[in-house]
């Protein structure tokens, strides 16, 4: 049984800690979503005075994996442009590994490494470059590693395909069908809407933009880069336990729901067990589904404020997440 008022004192216990300044969080229950906005933006003046509240935009960081990238690619292979075994290189010409498929980018199992090798030498000219020719640490199938080049190769797919930048795919197919008018990469609003993120030596305090390095770069990226806000995020995981076909047929859900490799499926991880949906941002994002039961779980924060040092949020989540499982 989820333990839904333990949920909230554990977000209460963050925010009083200074473990993190405020999060927007909320449930979807039998069908009806809840919101809940506590704390403030964040540590300093202008953010400190804001108190959080509905329609703030939230960087999604790796998110944009799931509601987006990987969406859009199953899309694909429902409309019949694509196969899970359709080799990377059919697609992409310039990609150097012709054994890796599209299913093993989605189950991040393709053997390429986490990162582009020496990420600090990326620059907006030569990213895509190096991105084609990132060599496998494995075999196919063989192991498991999150990687970032694997979705940012699936987002380089559907721009392909589709003919037209990620913002415009994900709008027209994914956000646009659904209602989701607050989700995007270039997001339209007062800045005093935006939560901000990490303080750095090169970009000073990030606001407004994409704070992951690569899909900075990359101005527009399959594995980072979306804004959103929790309405939104609450309308979209609705939309996925209703197994809503605006975003892919009842068979293609079947089978995300029913994939298990390495404890991934295809975009989600499932490490709280079967039936479960996971997947989490860099930023302080995360959704949470027990498809089971219908029931949804997002909470957005902005843990990388005003530094990414803060590691204690990361273990205090996972136990909300069991907690709200009813594991605890």
């Amino acid at each position: 049984m989820k333990d839904w008022d333990r949920v909230h004192e554990e977000i209460g216990k963050l925010i009083e800690e200074g473990v993190i300044w405020g999060a927007s969080y909320g449930f979807v229950r039998e069908g009806e979503l809840s919101s809940f906005y506590r704390g403030v933006q964040g540590a300093v003046k202008p953010w400190s005075e804001r108190a959080l509240g509905p329609g703030m935009f939230y960087d999604l960081a790796s998110l944009t994996k799931v509601t987006g990238t990987s969406v859009r690619i199953l899309q694909l292979i429902q409309e019949g442009k694509l196969e899970f075994s359709t080799p990377v290189q059919a697609v992409l010409k310039r990609f150097s590994q012709p054994e890796i498929k599209v299913e093993n980018l989605l189950l991040h199992n393709s053997g390429l490494p986490a990162e582009i090798p020496d990420k600090a030498t990326l620059t907006a000219d030569n990213i895509r470059d190096r991105l084609y020719e990132t060599r496998p640490e494995a075999a196919p199938g063989e192991r498991y590693c999150y990687s970032d080049p694997g979705f940012m190769l699936l987002g380089l797919m559907v721009e392909e395909l589709d003919g037209t930048s990620l913002d415009e795919s994900y709008g027209k197919h994914i956000f646009g069908p659904l209602g989701l008018n607050q989700t995007s990469y270039h997001p339209k609003g007062e800045m005093g809407r935006f939560i901000p993120e990490e303080h750095t030596q090169e970009r000073g305090w990030i606001c407004g933009e994409v704070h992951d390095s690569k899909a900075y770069l990359m101005g527009e990226s399959g594995s980072a880069g979306l804004f959103s806000t929790l309405d939104d995020m609450l309308h979209f995981v609705k939309a996925w336990l209703d197994q809503d076909e605006r975003l892919i047929s009842r068979e293609l859900f079947e089978k995300v729901e029913h994939t298990c490799q390495f404890d991934r499926t295809y975009g989600w991880g499932v490490e709280y067990g079967p039936g479960t949906l996971y997947h989490s941002g860099f930023t302080g994002t995360s959704i949470l589904m027990d498809a089971e039961t219908g029931e949804g779980l997002v909470l957005l924060t902005n843990r990388i404020h005003p530094s990414r040092e803060n590691v204690e949020f990361l273990n205090r989540r996972k136990r909300i997440n069991r907690l709200w499982l009813g594991k605890n």
